[in-house]
């Protein structure tokens, strides 16, 4: 049981690095193009990345469970869509990206 514990610990701590690097190379560019006198603090940077990994979690468990409600193992993007069904904006450029995707 420990060794489980340890693989996703490992997991979690892999994917925090990556979204680490993501969000700080987000954040520099933005600051560039608005006021290059600007910069953000590593602190900063730690907090944005923990909002965005707890998010993601949730963003998954979510996921998970609309495609099990529907009796479905794979999620699939009427999932995604029922997550973002109080932002319609969001859905609408969602399916425009997949109608886009099956085009291709």
């Amino acid at each position: 049981m420990k060794e489980v514990d340890d693989e996703n610990n490992n997991v979690a701590s892999q994917i925090k690095a990556s979204i680490y690097l993501t969000v700080s190379k987000l954040i520099d560019e933005e600051l560039k193009a608005t006021d290059p006198a600007l910069t953000s603090t590593p602190r900063f940077i730690a907090s944005l990345v923990e909002l965005v990994y707890l998010q993601a979690i949730t963003l998954g468990e979510d996921l998970e469970s609309f495609a099990q409600h529907g009796g479905r193992k794979i999620i699939n993007p009427s999932d995604l869509y029922m997550v973002t069904r109080r932002n319609d904006a969001l859905t609408d450029f969602l399916r425009q990206c997949e109608s886009e995707m099956t085009k291709e």
